[in-house]
């Protein structure tokens, strides 16, 4: 690249300025080092690193310098040499400039003679194998998709949200963004001659890679880096003071969303939510005793036996100290051991003791994801999965009338209200329970018992009825994560899934899709689908590109999954944008959405080519698998089952990926993250200047929140600007060649800092979908972080821009063996892992 370099000291030709001037000579100088270039051939720069090549108007030194060229770029000889002072000078063309070089000083020589066929040949591009006509329902696009986001959700205010902020500067409202009816920028198109693509030589990449960039414009390298901002840092191999610059991708945005949200979640749940729940379980049981001992020798005794089972078992996961002090009867105790135990071992399908028939899942108590950092989340994790999966079906007269004693027992010891609290920040951050709960079932109650709930009307059959019918009246799970029996048919499927669940899994888009396309609802009896794929996910929020993989694979030839597909596509066309932004889960897939699914005509002609739709498809898949590593506790899921210092210029040409509804979408997330936490007194403490009490863990993450809703903001605008087809300023080129990068990694390191032992690589693992009748779980993970090399244009031609993406794997594994980060990070860190989906390599080469 052409550089406007103000930086003087140094430079490589200074000692020619001591020379004396002499006439100039048309031809080789007599004596000094022989000239090598040619007039018609090619030349490249070969100064040291860090030093440049002067380019002047006129041979000789009379001229000050109007541009520098660094090592590697190329040039044509256009005529030359001239002889001055004993040096050789030539005029050169690059792109549309033309000026004078030196070829040598002092003995060396600056420049090298450069052929074009040095480059390795390129073999020959194999396009993908799969066309995208199908006869699914078509994507609806709003123009600009805005929500009102003064709702309960949040109360938006982003004045407010950066106040005396000024190191951000003027950042606009990512609400405001505007796209034009058609693409204005001038992102360039393949093929390309990577002869007129400067900085290709120093990607050092291989004859495939250049193969592949040549065809497509751009080729993911696999780099296996720890961390998405790696590559935007100082790197010899790729210096911004030597002219390279960066792609700012949605992929590291995306995984910095990831490091707030998850350790927000972690400090949300270690500092507010864990200590709640344990002065809710404690209260429970002592109370659910007291009922135990009133109900003795009565037709309730047995359910009230199993409700004082249900909190102990809950109190002990949670404290044991708590649990030995508190439950002294022998009776509940001898109950509760084995499921306590069965939990603790977490494995195999089991029945629970006062549920009658019902079975558990035990495998689903693997402490998995952040909750293995520390044995409080450890607990904290074993308790509310106890809480959130155990269900009192509606259907079983035994576990109805235990619902019922669980529900009183809550309302009697004071609980129900710190229970709606905690309640109602998960639906905040995740969504909506998928099942009936507290909420659903005390206005019942109460209307057909009672508001005590007196003991006598709990035997009466007809108001049990009365309640049952009531029940079955209410809205149902739309997400079967409880066991049931083979051959259940979908008609069946209500009835063994309806019922209490005290803090009740929360539904969610993605897996209310997965389930949908798994039997029963796809294929039949001897030809079942029984578990889902990821592809499912992004097909049904609008990728074509993943349902014509879906159907390479066979997978929409299983009855009824165009059907249900097409459903699904019509479910989500009907959402709109305060529909998906009523909690940070929702509004992060909205965020993925235009990966996916997004009006062509907006985007340049790269961005709708089949190899960047797959990119964009792994991108969307790392950013869900992180969102599900994240939630995992909380989230529903589908059971399938056989039935810079110094002086500082922008002399590069850095790049913000044009997807600029992701970038907002991602300051919307995070800044109603950090706004929604501090409006429900959940914004934990700052540092305590009279007692000397630090900050908590939480209130430092919050500044991450808040920094990334302000970097996801500034990309919005870049990338805004690019598909208008404005130029950047010269501080945002500055911003993206010296500051993003550190940017990059201080949000991570912001949201990190209360760790005891952050991690120190991004890859992840967690699993999705799982069925107890095969034995398997379907499990998706993120390995090391990639390079991306993508060509785009400058005011002075083609040049080749490097940024960072995801990695991302799908497997299925043992249901009792589901893994844990640990796990996968060892495999990942000796390349003991599975192989990548086979699309991905039509757009990544080794």
């Amino acid at each position: 690249m052409f550089r406007i370099c103000l930086k003087l000291a140094g430079i490589i030709l200074a000692a020619l300025l001591v020379l004396p001037l002499a006439a100039q000579e048309d031809g080789a100088c007599a004596t000094g080092i022989a000239p090598r270039l040619e007039v018609g051939k090619q030349g490249r720069v070969a100064v040291a690193e860090g030093f440049y090549l002067n380019v002047r108007a006129n041979p000789g030194l009379s001229d000050e310098p109007f541009i520098k060229l660094a090592k590697g770029e190329t040039f044509d000889v256009i005529s030359g040499p001239r002889c001055l002072n004993q040096i050789n000078w030539w005029e050169i063309q690059q792109f549309s400039m033309t000026g004078w070089i030196a070829e040598g000083s002092g003995g060396d020589y600056l420049v090298d003679p450069f052929d074009a066929a040095s480059l390795p040949t390129l073999p020959p591009f194999v396009p993908p194998s799969f066309n995208m006509t199908n006869d699914l329902t078509e994507m609806t696009f709003a123009a600009n998709p805005t929500p009102n986001l003064q709702t309960a959700f949040i109360n938006w205010d982003w004045v407010g949200l950066i106040g005396e902020d000024s190191y951000y500067g003027d950042i606009p409202d990512p609400l405001t963004l505007t796209l034009p009816d058609s693409y204005l920028g001038d992102m360039p198109e393949g093929p390309f001659d990577l002869n007129d693509v400067r900085f290709i030589q120093d990607a050092n990449l291989s004859a495939q890679q250049l193969a592949m960039l040549a065809q497509n414009g751009f080729v993911v390298a696999p780099a296996g880096m720890d961390q998405f901002e790696d590559a935007y840092r100082w790197d010899d191999n790729w210096s911004v003071d030597d002219g390279h610059a960066y792609w700012v991708t949605t992929d590291a945005l995306l995984h910095a969303l990831h490091v707030v949200f998850d350790n927000m979640l972690t400090f949300v749940e270690q500092e507010q939510l864990q200590p709640r729940l344990l002065e809710i379980m404690r209260a429970s049981y002592v109370t659910a005793q007291q009922q135990l001992a009133e109900l003795s020798g009565t037709a309730l005794a047995d359910s009230a036996r199993g409700t004082a089972v249900y909190y102990a078992v809950a109190l002990a996961l949670l404290d044991n100290e708590a649990y030995n002090a508190l439950v002294t009867d022998s009776a509940v105790r001898a109950e509760a051991d084995p499921l306590i135990a069965a939990v603790n071992s977490a494995e195999g399908r089991l029945p629970v003791s006062f549920l009658g028939n019902y079975q558990e899942d035990f495998s689903q108590y693997i402490v998995r994801g952040h909750y293995t950092a520390n044995d409080d989340l450890g607990r904290y994790f074993r308790a509310m999965s106890w809480l959130g999966r155990l269900t009192f079906l509606a259907k079983d007269d035994s576990a109805l009338v235990t619902s019922l004693l669980t529900l009183k027992v809550l309302q009697d010891s004071a609980m129900y209200t710190q229970w709606a609290d905690i309640s109602e920040v998960l639906t905040f951050l995740i969504g909506p329970t998928d099942n009936l709960g507290p909420t659903e079932y005390l206005p019942l109650a109460q209307e057909i018992f009672g508001a005590d709930f007196a003991p006598d009307n709990l035997t009466n059959p007809d108001l049990i009825a009365r309640f049952r019918e009531g029940v079955q009246a209410l809205p149902g799970p739309r997400i079967n994560n409880v066991v049931r029996p083979v051959g259940t048919e979908e008609a069946e499927l209500d009835d063994a899934t309806r019922g209490f669940r005290l803090f009740g899994q929360r539904f969610t888009l993605d897996a209310y899709a997965m389930q949908r396309l798994i039997y029963p609802y796809v294929g039949g009896i001897g030809n079942e689908r029984p578990l889902p794929a990821s592809l499912d996910v992004a097909a049904a929020l609008g990728s074509d590109i993943a349902y014509a993989l879906m159907r390479d694979q066979g997978d929409t030839a299983y009855s009824n999954y165009d059907t249900n597909l097409s459903g699904l596509r019509d479910e989500v066309n009907q959402i709109d944008a305060d529909g998906w932004t009523q909690s940070i889960y929702g509004t992060w897939l909205w965020a993925l959405q235009p990966m996916w699914a997004r009006d062509p005509e907006i985007y340049p002609a790269l961005m709708n080519t089949q190899p960047w739709l797959l990119r964009d498809l792994e991108a969307g898949l790392g950013s869900w698998t992180e969102l599900k590593h994240d939630t995992l506790l909380y989230t529903a899921q589908p059971m399938g089952g056989l039935g810079g210092g110094g002086e500082r210029v922008a002399d590069t040409y850095g790049m913000v990926e044009p997807n600029p509804l992701v970038f907002s979408r991602i300051s919307l997330v995070t800044a109603a993250l950090y706004q929604g936490l501090e409006e429900r007194g959940m914004a934990g403490t700052p540092y305590n200047h009279v007692d000397n009490t630090p900050e908590s863990g939480l209130y430092e993450v919050m500044s991450a929140a808040r920094t990334l809703a302000f970097l996801s903001a500034r990309m919005t605008e870049m990338a805004r600007k690019e598909l208008w087809g404005e130029p950047l300023t010269e501080d945002e080129q500055i911003f993206l060649k010296y500051d993003f990068g550190s940017e990059l990694w201080y949000v991570r390191y912001l949201a990190e800092l209360p760790l005891a032992e952050p991690p120190k690589v991004a890859a992840l693992v967690a699993d999705v979908a799982s069925n107890p009748d095969t034995g398997e779980v379907l499990q998706v993970g993120t390995g090391g972080v990639d390079y991306i090399f993508v060509i785009i244009n400058t005011p002075e031609g083609l040049q080749l821009n490097r940024g960072t993406v995801y990695s991302f794997y799908e497997f299925t594994g043992s249901i009792d063996n589901r893994m844990t980060d640990e796990e996968w990070r060892a495999q990942v860190a000796t390349g003991e892992i599975p192989p990548r989906p086979v699309w991905v390599w039509n757009f990544t080469a080794d």
